[in-house]
């Protein structure tokens, strides 16, 4: 009895690192099947990739923490990859001002009709992501556009990299440490995990369930604006397809990073190695050659091993009723 138990009690800390091991993992075998994985270039392009997608599963956590779900990041990630693409040349750098602007208002008028309105979570955003796809196509007139040559130096500090490090991932690192200090160490955070948790005895404990939702959804929508800004920079142009298939890869690499869909269990940090080996998978999958084919079954069953692994079907049934 007392050895189940010290099982259990060492399965669930295992738990707990899965997303490092599963990186670590993946690094290896990948290392091993091809030594020029291993290359200061390749771990760059690596991390240069997972900074946007990285911005985005940060924000991302908190709405599935308290219980909720954001459909609508892709499109708001587009949205915003196309305004940047369009106006840093007229404004420079300054573009990051009304990139957090956007991802503050859609992040608001998520939480609003989620908490205030009282509409479950998947259909709201999933009306918000058409909403914002179509201000996309509206903007870009529903091509791509590159970004001016000579506009490049405004904005040429994101293609600098400091020993393997690119300038998009360390930003990318700040913006982390804030999320996690906002997780740990503030109210936001405590209140984030007890509505996700139980909600009634959350707000018999006196927290203001409207407030923390609203939150939640104000993080994502701005994690989700600056991956499309990063992506903008990355790519050089105005890509209105960007987010397209960005919402399920952001859903798996948080899930991958032990958070439960029904809310309340996990934590922000996991994001970090999570979103490593989701890029570091597509990235290595090409690396060794496999054929398109190939990569996206492999990648397929991969997740779903993974997304077994750190959910339970508990956790699962709670979530679609959610």
């Amino acid at each position: 009895m007392n050895l189940n138990k010290a099982n259990v009690q060492y399965i669930g800390k295992l738990k707990k690192f899965s997303s490092f091991i599963g990186m670590l993992i993946i690094f290896i075998v990948f290392c091993i099947l091809d030594s020029s994985f291993l290359s200061v270039r390749n771990i760059t392009n690596i991390l240069q990739a997972a900074a946007p997608l990285f911005f985005m599963v940060m924000g991302l956590s908190f709405v599935i923490l308290t219980g909720g779900i954001d459909l609508s990041t892709g499109a708001v990630c587009s949205c915003v990859c196309v305004f940047v693409g369009l106006y840093i040349s007229g404004i420079g750098n300054m573009v990051f001002f009304a990139v957090i602007l956007i991802g503050i208002a859609a992040g608001l008028l998520n939480g609003v009709l989620t908490a205030f309105l009282k509409m479950p979570s998947f259909i709201v955003t999933l009306c918000t992501l058409s909403l914002w796809k179509c201000a996309t196509l509206i903007i870009s007139d529903a091509g791509s556009k590159s970004i001016p040559v000579e506009t490049w130096p405004v904005f040429s500090w994101a293609s600098k990299v400091f020993f393997v490090f690119p300038v998009p991932y360390i930003i990318a690192l700040f913006v982390f440490a804030l999320f996690v200090f906002v997780e740990r160490r503030t109210s936001t955070g405590t209140a984030v995990y007890a509505v996700g948790a139980n909600v009634l005895a959350a707000r018999m404990a006196g927290i203001d369930i409207k407030k923390t939702q609203v939150m939640a959804y104000i993080l994502s929508g701005v994690g989700s604006a600056l991956a499309g800004a990063f992506y903008a920079l990355r790519l050089k142009a105005s890509v209105p397809t960007i987010g397209d298939s960005l919402n399920l890869v952001a859903i798996a690499a948080v899930v991958l990073g032990g958070l439960s869909l029904a809310g309340g269990r996990g934590t922000v940090v996991n994001a970090l190695p999570s979103v490593i080996t989701v890029v570091m998978l597509q990235t290595a999958l090409k690396v060794v050659g496999l054929d398109a084919y190939w990569q996206n079954i492999v990648f397929g069953i991969v997740l779903i091993i993974a997304i077994y692994i750190n959910s339970d079907a508990g956790s699962a049934k709670d979530a679609i009723i959610k």
